[in-house]
């Protein structure tokens, strides 16, 4: 009786790891692999009627996912308002919308990122291992000599399992984009 119970525990105990491995296997296949995204960064310049792209360095990029940039889409949201008003004073919308991209500019480093990386000398960056399945917001700044800072935007949508987005920005798209009022 001793050698049955023993190998009928012993068979229990075979049977439970193959279940376990059996499972964590079907778990991790059902993991979804990182993706990855990276991007190229220019400004596009026209001097003596020749037009260059060139390449945007030192450019500090974050990586947030989309509910962590509400403040910043709220300042966005003022200054697209305030363009979209058919009465509006160009001089007081100019000054309302520059004045909401200097708080912009201040409160992107404070605002919870997933990642940060600097553009090279070649205006390019990238972040990888980034979780697929979510919509994240890409907002690069720096400072700029005697003007109002660079800001740039983009909102990620469609990462997959495994994928990789690029992307091409230019520092000469407006900080505010096109004008959706929800």
């Amino acid at each position: 009786m001793g050698r049955s119970l023993s190998w009928a525990v012993s068979a229990l105990v075979f049977s439970a790891e193959a279940l376990y491995a059996g499972q964590a296997a079907h778990l991790v296949r059902q993991m979804p692999a990182p993706g990855s995204v990276s991007g190229h960064v220019t400004v596009v310049e026209t001097i003596n009627r020749k037009t260059a792209a060139n390449p945007v360095r030192d450019l500090k990029v974050y990586l947030f996912t989309y509910e962590a940039t509400r403040p910043f889409r709220e300042l966005q949201q003022k200054c697209r308002r305030a363009m979209a008003h058919p009465a509006a004073d160009p001089v007081r919308t100019y000054q309302l919308c520059d004045q909401a991209l200097a708080e912009a500019y201040a409160l992107v480093p404070n605002l919870p990122a997933i990642a940060t990386a600097q553009t090279d000398r070649d205006g390019t960056f990238q972040f990888d291992n980034v979780s697929p399945g979510r919509e994240y917001h890409l907002i690069g700044i720096k400072p700029a000599e005697g003007g109002s800072p660079i800001v740039v935007v983009e909102t990620i949508k469609g990462l997959y399992s495994g994928g990789k987005v690029r992307l091409e920005l230019s520092e000469n798209d407006p900080w505010t984009g096109p004008l959706v009022l929800k």
